[in-house]
């Protein structure tokens, strides 16, 4: 029972806090009112991105720098086209990830040679210098720093975004645009701001999931995990803190289903296994959609804006 809890409280962050990271950043765009169906394609940037850095400079934080460029530059595409220009976001969006995973495809071929996969690189799977604290410095150094690190981020964030005047400022402008216009805030950098944190931490998750938890790029190996994200910004609220904690949950979905694979002669095929962390989202999903829920999103989300016509 020992090495079952283990093993899945282990695992659990370990997939868990890509996902939340990702919701995290959501939760920001959304908050002045962009709202982005393209976490995947963030992910899948950052994921290939991170290896492409460690991989030319043999520095796996070079990596995650690039990751959280590339995120960055995704969020200003999405940003212009749907902040500057007025388009359809869920289009922006779907558009995103399409053009995602065409350039890690083509990436792989032009950077690795190969398709389908890059080469192992220099990673980050594990904090070293925690291994010499007392009795759990074992257990803590088994964690990539980035985990750290994402739990020190969605701490600072969530301060910011509802204890400082900058981030009440970028809520007034999901909730009602015009008035916060009105009032002398520039709700279209405030959009961009929100957006470009989104596209950072959407970055930042995909790099824990290729040179955080392995040493290499696999073509799909973001399995919706952008979209499990977006989920969890629902199920939580529109709030940072239940994001984050709905991630976990699918986190720990996902870590009971390589578990069950695990075990011999299990009577059920793995392929209806591998879908329970999708299946639980769902079902979550469904009993979390309660109108009082729904009621918590910003009331200007997905709604473009400009000072002469209001919201359109």
């Amino acid at each position: 029972m020992w090495v079952f809890l283990s093993y899945i409280f282990t695992a659990t962050i370990r997939l868990g806090t890509p996902i939340a990271l990702t919701a995290v950043g959501a939760c920001y765009g959304q908050r002045t009112g962009v709202n982005n169906l393209g976490l995947e394609g963030f992910m899948t940037m950052g994921a290939f991105l991170a290896v492409t850095g460690s991989y030319l400079t043999g520095n796996p934080w070079t990596g995650v720098l690039f990751a959280c460029v590339a995120g960055a530059f995704m969020a200003v595409i999405h940003g212009f086209v749907t902040i500057t220009c007025g388009g359809k976001m869920a289009v922006s969006s779907q558009a995103l990830v399409l053009l995602s995973t065409g350039i890690a495809s083509v990436g792989l071929l032009a950077v690795f040679g190969t398709m389908g996969y890059s080469a192992q690189v220099a990673s980050i799977t594990k904090t070293p210098v925690l291994a010499n604290i007392p009795v759990v410095g074992e257990f803590l150094s088994g964690f990539s720093p980035l985990v750290y690190l994402a739990v020190v981020i969605v701490i600072l964030l969530n301060y910011v975004l509802y204890k400082t005047p900058v981030g009440l400022q970028m809520q007034a402008c999901g909730e009602h645009p015009r008035a916060a216009d009105t009032a002398g805030i520039r709700v279209n950098l405030m959009r961009y701001i929100g957006v470009i944190i989104s596209g950072i931490l959407g970055g930042l998750g995909g790099a824990m999931l290729s040179i955080g938890s392995m040493n290499l790029f696999q073509e799909g190996m973001i399995s919706g995990r952008g979209y499990l994200a977006l989920g969890a910004v629902t199920l939580g609220g529109f709030s940072l803190k239940g994001a984050f904690f709905a991630s976990i949950l699918f986190g720990f979905f996902d870590a009971l289903q390589l578990y069950v694979q695990t075990l011999p002669s299990f009577p059920i095929p793995s392929q209806f296994i591998q879908m329970l962390p999708y299946a639980a989202s769902l079902i979550i999903l469904i009993i979390g959609s309660s109108p009082k829920r729904r009621n918590k999103a910003p009331a200007a989300i997905g709604q473009a804006y400009s000072f002469v016509s209001g919201t359109r």
